[in-house]
C-alpha cells in the first residue's frame, strides 16, 4: 500500500477515535447532569452504539452500491462538524441522545469506509501489519482524547469540548482529499470448488462474528463500569478520562505488534490473546479502588482493538476482493453490536444484582467467546485473482 494512502487512512481513523475516546468516559456523566439515571445512561450509550452498528453495515452497502468511498467519507466528515457542536448546546437528555446517535452513525461510516479501503489496497504479505497500523489509531486516539477531554471539561466546560471536537472533524474531508479510491474487482463466475470453499468461509465467519460480539459485550462492562465506579469514588473528569489515556499508553504497541505477529504465527491465536486481555481487565476492575487499578483495567480493555484488526486481516485473507466490503462491514459492526447489548443490559443488571456481579457475567461471556474461537474451522483461503 502506498504510504500516502496509509497515512491518510490512519489520520482519518485517528481523528474519529480521538474524539470518541475523549467523549465515551464523559458522556455518562454529561447525561447524568441532564437527568439520566444509571439505567437511562446504559440505554443512552446502547442507542449510540446501535447507530454505530447500523452505520457499519450501511457503509458496506454504500460501498458496493456507489463505489465512491472517498466521497462517502468526506461527506460524513462534514456532517459531523455541526452535529458535534450542537451536542455542547443541548439542554435536554432527549436532544443529547438524538445528536449522539447521529454523530456515532457518521463516525461508523468513516471507520468502516477506512477499513474497506484498507482491504482493497493492502497486499497479502502485509495485511496483519497494515491493519495493525490502522488499528493503532484506537489506542493513540485514546491517549490524545483521554488526556485532553477531561482537562478541557474541568477548565472550560462541556460546550468547549464539543466545539473543539467539531473543529477536529473539519480535518476529515481535508485528509479525505488525499485518498485514492477504486472499485472492487469484477466478480468472477464460481466453480464447485470455490462454492465449497465459500461454505467453509461462511461457517468460519459466523463463529468469528458471534465470538466478537460476545467479547465486546464483556468489554463494554469495563468501559461503562470504569466511569460509574470512578464517579462513585469521587474522581474528577480529568482522572476518569485520563485513566483511558494511561491505559492506551500502556497498550499502544499492541495493534501493530499483534498484527505483525499474525502475519507469521496465524490470526486465530492472536485474537484469543486479545479476548483473554478483556477477561483479565474485568477481574481487575471488579476489585479496583486506586487510580492505577483503573489504568491497568483500561489498558487490558483497549487491547481488544488489536483483535478486531487481526480479525479484519483474517477476513481479507479468506474473502475475494470483489466481495470484501460486506463481510468487513459486518465484522466491524460486531464491536458496536456488542456495546449495544452490553450498555443496554448493564444498567438493568446493575440495578438487579449490583456492579460486581455484572462484571462477573462479563468474565463468563469472555470465556464463551474464547470457546467459539477454539472451534472456529480452518478454511482454505480463496485464491484472489486481481483485475489487470
Amino acid at each position: 500500500m502506498a504510504k500516502k494512502q496509509l497515512a491518510a487512512l490512519f489520520i482519518c481513523s485517528l481523528i474519529v477515535f480521538t474524539v470518541g475516546s475523549g467523549l465515551v468516559p464523559l458522556l455518562p456523566i454529561y447525561a447524568g447532569r441532564l437527568g439520566a439515571d444509571s439505567i437511562l445512561t446504559g440505554y443512552y450509550l446502547s442507542f449510540a452504539f446501535l447507530a454505530l452498528a447500523i452505520s457499519s453495515v450501511s457503509a458496506g452497502w454504500l460501498s458496493n452500491r456507489f463505489q465512491r468511498r472517498k466521497s462517502i467519507l468526506m461527506v460524513s466528515g462534514l456532517l459531523m462538524v455541526p452535529t458535534a457542536w450542537l451536542m455542547g448546546q443541548v439542554t435536554s437528555f432527549l436532544s443529547l441522545s438524538i445528536l449522539t446517535a447521529l454523530l456515532w452513525f457518521l463516525a461508523g461510516i468513516v471507520i468502516t469506509t477506512t477499513n474497506i479501503l484498507t482491504g482493497l489496497f493492502v497486499e497479502k504479505s502485509e495485511r496483519g501489519r497494515v491493519f495493525g497500523i490502522i488499528g493503532l489509531a484506537a489506542p493513540l486516539g485514546g491517549i490524545l482524547g483521554g488526556l485532553a477531554s477531561g482537562a478541557i471539561v474541568d477548565r472550560w466546560g462541556y460546550p468547549a469540548l464539543f466545539t473543539l471536537d467539531a473543529l477536529l472533524y473539519l480535518l476529515l474531508p481535508l485528509f479525505g482529499l488525499l485518498l485514492t479510491d477504486k472499485p472492487a474487482a469484477p466478480k468472477l463466475q464460481k466453480d464447485p470448488i470455490t462454492q465449497h470453499k465459500n461454505v467453509m468461509v461462511s461457517r468460519a465467519f459466523l463463529f468469528l462474528f458471534f465470538a466478537s460480539i460476545l467479547a465486546h459485550i464483556a468489554n463494554s462492562q469495563i468501559v461503562l463500569g470504569r466511569s460509574l465506579i470512578m464517579d462513585s469514588h469521587s474522581f474528577d473528569a480529568t482522572a476518569i478520562s485520563g485513566s483511558g489515556a494511561i491505559g492506551s499508553i500502556i497498550s499502544l504497541p499492541f495493534p501493530v505488534f499483534i498484527g505483525w505477529l499474525s502475519d507469521r504465527l496465524g490470526r486465530k491465536p492472536l485474537i484469543m490473546i486479545c479476548y483473554l486481555a478483556s477477561l483479565i481487565g474485568l477481574a481487575v476492575l471488579a476489585s479496583a479502588s486506586d487510580l492505577w487499578h483503573f489504568w491497568i483495567a483500561m489498558a487490558l480493555q483497549s487491547i481488544i482493538g488489536a483483535g478486531v484488526a487481526v480479525g479484519s486481516a483474517l477476513i481479507t485473507d479468506l474473502v475475494p476482493r470483489d466481495s470484501l466490503a460486506t463481510p468487513l462491514s459486518w465484522y466491524g459492526a460486531t464491536q458496536f453490536i456488542g456495546y449495544v447489548v452490553g450498555f443496554g443490559g448493564m444498567g438493568t443488571v446493575i440495578n438487579w444484582v449490583g456492579l460486581t456481579t455484572s462484571l462477573m457475567i462479563g468474565i463468563i461471556l469472555c470465556l464463551l467467546a474464547l470457546l467459539l474461537l477454539v472451534i472456529v474451522p480452518r478454511p482454505t483461503p480463496i485464491v484472489q485473482i486481481e483485475a489487470g
